[in-house]
């Protein structure tokens, strides 16, 4: 995809709970003309249905932005 449209911003659905590779994603996507928008809804908002839920929702997104800036390194 990245090759037909160099400089596009692309959404990147799917990594966290539906299993996409977040370093695949980043590798693959990201270049110095074009950027990426990477959702990982799913794997925030259900991070738990406890009492404990802000934290894990914080939790895992602190997890994905960790995920992606490393692969970005």
């Amino acid at each position: 995809m990245r090759q037909l449209a160099p400089t596009l911003p692309l959404l990147i659905p799917g990594v966290g709970a539906q299993g996409g590779d977040a370093v695949a994603t980043v590798r693959a996507g990201l270049t110095a003309e074009g950027t990426i928008a990477v959702n990982s809804s799913r794997a925030i908002l259900y991070a738990s249905s406890g009492d404990d839920f802000a934290t894990a929702a914080r939790k895992a997104a602190q997890a994905t932005r960790d995920t992606l800036n490393a692969a970005r390194a």
